[in-house]
């Protein structure tokens, strides 16, 4: 038998071994639980379908891509899902359902978005103050204010034109789908290809070393957070021109779906670890759990329970990743 044959067992094992210790992990687990889905109802097979949960996906896809920002300098933004329903209650209520108004509408919401995040990597980057507290009593104000802001009665409407990004199509594929891909290039170019993502990765696996070495931390963390802030405020456009109406409760579901596609995905909630591509796979993964329950008639406890069990284990299965590479 020749050396090569011999050897070849052991280099396919590497190989897959490689494809599991990375962003391959998530992607085989879509795979995996649609093909599932598939056998329990054919109708998954069908490309409406895969199409529709791709349009659904993108809205935490978005949201995640912003998480996952945040993590990777070992912080973490539990402010997201207040984000998200501030900017559509003020987008639908500037808009009023007049293109004219779209874009004041689009100039505040970033406006406000970049204060969000400022605000937060003051209180984070500056005051010292932990980002779970800080983030999550920002959470607690924003959707405050979109109370008052309101009076428990939310009004106006997302513009016709503006209801396209979230409804409409291109040759067959969900125009809020192909945001999010052009959304997720973008952010991977940048964390993968550039001097600021290096920063990022170094701030979040040793900021002190980081520091020694000439990055500025403060400013790549407090960088972070705008960027995340942004990401909720285009997630939360996204889903408000799908729906085109207010509601207050539009963001609940976000508080941690965000941070479980970014940890399924395999970015690390101690900082250095993961990657913008793995987030994508992890917001799909949880679009399709969500589904495949709902198609399995679970209730919206037991869907809980499910979804918090997933982030666990992916946070043990990671850990373990982690740790083999060190040895």
């Amino acid at each position: 038998m020749e050396p090569s044959a011999i050897g070849q067992p052991h280099v396919l094992k590497s190989r897959l071994a490689a494809l599991v210790n990375g962003t391959g992990a998530v992607w085989i687990a879509v795979i995996a639980l649609y093909l599932v889905s598939a056998i329990i109802s054919p109708a998954m097979f069908q490309v409406s379908h895969v199409l529709n949960m791709l349009q659904v996906a993108a809205f935490v896809g978005v949201i995640a891509c912003g998480q996952t920002i945040v993590l990777l300098i070992g912080g973490i933004d539990l402010s997201q899902a207040g984000t998200v329903t501030l900017i559509n209650i003020i987008s639908t209520s500037l808009m009023m359902g007049s293109n004219d108004n779209i874009a004041p509408a689009l100039a505040l919401c970033l406006l406000l978005a970049v204060g969000i995040g400022l605000a937060n990597a003051v209180l984070i980057v500056f005051l010292r103050v932990t980002p779970l507290i800080a983030t999550l009593s920002a959470n607690s104000i924003l959707f405050g204010a979109a109370l008052v802001y309101t009076g428990g009665a939310p009004h106006g409407s997302a513009a016709p034109a503006f209801n396209w990004i979230g409804q409409g199509n291109v040759f067959g594929v969900p125009a809020s789908t192909l945001f999010w891909l052009i959304v997720a290039l973008a952010l991977t170019w940048l964390t993968k290809a550039t001097v600021y993502g290096r920063w990022l990765m170094a701030t979040g696996a040793n900021p002190v070393a980081a520091r020694l070495m000439g990055v500025p931390v403060r400013l790549v963390q407090a960088s972070a957070y705008v960027m995340s802030a942004l990401m909720a405020m285009l997630g939360s456009l996204l889903l408000t021109a799908y729906v085109g109406t207010p509601s207050l409760g539009i963001g609940d579901q976000f508080l941690f779906s965000a941070v479980a596609a970014a940890v399924v995905g395999g970015v690390a909630l101690t900082g250095g670890m993961g990657s913008i591509p793995a987030a994508v796979g992890g917001a799909i993964f949880i679009t399709e759990l969500a589904s495949f329950t709902n198609m399995i008639r679970i209730s919206t406890g037991t869907q809980m329970v499910l979804q918090g069990l997933i982030i666990a284990l992916s946070v043990l299965l990671y850990r373990t990743i982690a740790r083999k590479r060190r040895a």
